[in-house]
């Protein structure tokens, strides 16, 4: 049985987002020991790299950053400071040849480097499409400030590894923000808001421009540095989504057995992680129902079918319990 990672499993060292976070908060003028206040991190961890640190240590961590920092800018500012970090993990993906192998060099490591979220890929005609998905339960405020880090840390990437100002498409599910001059200076215009899903998108031809900062001997020099150790894959809840997505029939006890755990264990797992089975399973429902009819143009009974939907209106009521409209209401 494979090993993933839990909300408490300490495995993450101080790197990439942990000292960019303090970095910034000390060029800010905050205390350290404020920081750090109540996360179970201390000062003399920073400096050591064999210590490790736990998610649930990360989101103290980046909740007393954002109430301390007391600006609109602030997540954003962390995103760009995150991708200049000089650790061999964030260097293995700056350094790639091209923007595609940055994100497969992404996709390999994310749970060092972008462990709070984890994404699902489409390329479809001229697009290529990451559907963004919480790694752990989380509240809207503190969900929306991580992905207002993650979408400047990808668009500041974007930047540096093209060789041409690119264009790239942000959807969030909240609601249109009063620092919308913020989303639109570090992400550019083509930002919506009150969508039913997180996505990104940019044109798929990105992924084969040349990087003008690539160094093919340091980059394997970097990837060489940057191996995960084999438990170190993937965290529970994104294991869970991947089995929901990939299985249409699959329910809570088939899911529970496949983790080893009697269905009691592994709803108390998942509520440890600060989400349920049905939740889960509904947001898995409603992404692959959202891009087969929004981007691929697919119908009603296709869609339902391959959902294990075999009522139609039965469709249409979960699609409207998903998000809030019917099918033939989604807007392309």
């Amino acid at each position: 049985m494979q090993q993933y990672i839990s909300l408490d499993d300490k495995y993450l060292n101080a790197e990439g987002i942990i000292t960019a976070l303090v970095e910034l908060a000390q060029g800010r003028g905050i205390p350290l020991h404020k920081l750090l206040r109540g996360t179970g991190i201390f000062e003399q961890d920073l400096y050591n790299l064999s210590q490790r640190f736990s998610l649930s240590q990360l989101l103290a961590l980046i909740s007393q950053f954002k109430t301390l920092m007391k600006s609109n800018d602030s997540g954003f500012l962390l995103g760009h400071q995150l991708v200049n970090d000089v650790s061999p993990a964030m260097q293995s993906v700056r350094l790639s040849p091209t923007f595609g192998a940055s994100l497969n060099q992404l996709q390999k490591i994310r749970v060092m480097l972008a462990p709070l979220f984890f994404s699902r890929r489409h390329i479809f005609q001229d697009d290529f499409y990451l559907y963004l998905q919480p790694s752990i339960g989380m509240d809207e405020s503190l969900k929306n400030y991580c992905l207002e880090i993650y979408s400047a840390a990808f668009m500041s990437l974007l930047k540096k590894v093209s060789n041409h100002y690119p264009q790239s498409y942000f959807d969030f599910t909240c609601k249109r923000p009063r620092h919308i001059q913020e989303y639109e200076q570090h992400l550019g215009l083509r930002v919506r808001f009150e969508q039913p899903y997180t996505r990104w998108h940019f044109d798929k031809q990105l992924l084969k421009g040349p990087n003008p900062e690539s160094s093919p001997v340091r980059w394997q020099q970097c990837i060489a540095q940057s191996q995960l150790p084999k438990a170190v894959h993937l965290s529970f809840v994104e294991a869970v989504c991947q089995r929901i997505y990939c299985d249409k029939n699959n329910c809570l006890v088939n899911s529970a057995e496949y983790f080893a755990m009697s269905p009691a264990t592994f709803k108390r797992k998942l509520k440890q992680h600060g989400v349920s089975f049905s939740q889960l399973q509904d947001e898995q429902n409603k992404l692959k129902a959202l891009h087969l009819l929004s981007v691929r143009q697919q119908g009603n009974e296709h869609v339902a079918a391959r959902l294990a939907f075999y009522d139609i209106p039965n469709f249409r009521r979960a699609f409207k319990r998903w998000t809030g409209i019917t099918p033939n209401q989604l807007k392309i």
